[in-house]
């Protein structure tokens, strides 16, 4: 009996972690010129994606997130790219603060970068669109960006139809400078 309960739990634990893999896929993009095509994201999303200035990259599930480093100049031109980018929500986060880094999965996170591109397949992070067909959720693709000396809030140009937010960063530092009194 007691041999049965042993390899019965055994065998539960292997199920458990298979089942939490199964859950947790992931890669990380090769440096270099991205060259997978996702034909099923929006059109023009794999062009930006593939934009110069691109320095770490990788993937989780049907998740994507690429890193770019550049001064205003480069990050407006991207931002233009991003601009024309069809069937997905535009939004810019602006984040203030240090400089984030990034790496490759797994390893310790070393490589600086300005901003990032977030492709999330919807139901896999964003909700779902009710109007889109359950066999084609769709992608919403978000950019974060860093303020810095590089990128300074004033030269920011970013296109007039894209939504911004603050990633409220500085309204969390308010808030706990009140809470002190």
């Amino acid at each position: 009996m007691r041999r049965v309960f042993l390899t019965g739990g055994t065998a539960a634990a292997l199920v458990l972690c298979i089942h939490s893999l199964a859950f947790a896929l992931g890669g990380n993009y090769p440096e270099g010129p991205l060259a997978e095509q996702h034909t099923d994201w929006p059109p023009g999303l794999f062009e930006l994606a593939k934009s110069e200035g691109r320095v770490n990259g990788y993937w989780v599930n049907s998740n994507d997130f690429f890193f770019y480093r550049g001064d205003a100049e480069s990050l407006e031109k991207f931002l233009a790219v991003y601009g024309k980018v069809g069937d997905t929500p535009l939004k810019v986060v602006l984040h203030a603060g240090v400089v984030p880094l990034t790496g490759s999965l797994g390893k310790p996170k070393t490589i600086p970068f300005d901003w990032q591109l977030n492709v999330v397949r919807r139901g896999w992070g964003v909700p779902l669109d009710p109007r889109r067909p359950k066999d084609d959720p769709g992608y919403v693709a978000t950019i974060h960006i860093w303020l810095s000396d590089k990128l300074p809030l004033d030269r920011l140009k970013i296109p007039k139809h894209i939504d911004v937010s603050s990633a409220g960063d500085i309204q969390k530092f308010i808030e706990r400078h009140k809470s002190r009194e």
